[in-house]
């Protein structure tokens, strides 16, 4: 893979969103029509910022004080600031250089009995077969999340289907960019819900 060097954007697109500022018309119907555009069997959620999803998911969920959370440990530090905000404790995961992808060996060690989750990160544009990370959460009853913040190509993949959330960002730098905004896949009804119910305290 090899960095794109210029931003995925034209300046039509920027004309758009300038105006857009300008007179935004319905915010909420604007992100109920992008998220119905999502291609997924699952409900979305139209938010700010990958992490201020990652925070809404953390808060609706509502893991004991204390609890592990399994992480890439390539990762931006807020994301594990966030972890530690919701009286979690982050464990990183090393990741193989040919795959930027945790060996399945490296999760299964870090495990304990005091692990309820694992963030799994797709770097650089890669994919990590989730296949036997979501085999090994059910084992030990993790609730596992997708970060496709840097994965995101189109709706040829919005998360392996048994994950509980996947996260898309469509930031500045970001493939497929708007400026900013991020889509949550959420595959639990009742997670949901309450994401949204404390979404709706925010500013």
């Amino acid at each position: 893979m090899y960095p794109r060097k210029q931003l995925d954007i034209r300046w039509s697109d920027l004309a758009h969103a300038a105006l857009y500022c300008a007179f935004p018309g319905s915010i909420r119907a604007k992100e109920a029509e992008l998220e119905g555009m999502f291609a997924s069997p699952f409900p979305v959620l139209s938010v700010f910022t990958v992490r201020t999803g990652f925070d809404l998911c953390l808060g609706a969920i509502g893991l004991p004080a204390g609890s592990e959370i399994l992480m890439s440990a390539l990762t931006i530090k807020e994301m594990v600031n966030i972890a530690k905000r919701h009286g979690l404790v982050p464990i990183p995961l090393d990741i193989e250089s040919g795959t930027l992808a945790p060996e399945i060996t490296t999760i299964e060690d870090a495990i304990t009995e005091r692990t309820r989750a694992i963030v799994i990160a797709h770097l650089f544009g890669t994919r990590v077969p989730m296949g036997p990370v979501i085999e090994l959460a059910k084992k030990h009853g993790m609730l596992v999340i997708e970060d496709c913040a840097q994965a995101f190509t189109g709706q040829d993949y919005t998360g392996h289907p048994e994950t509980d959330v996947a996260m898309f960002s469509f930031g500045s730098i970001k493939t497929m960019t708007s400026l900013g905004g991020a889509l949550l896949r959420v595959r639990d009804a009742a997670l949901l819900r309450k994401m949204r119910i404390i979404q709706r305290t925010h500013p």
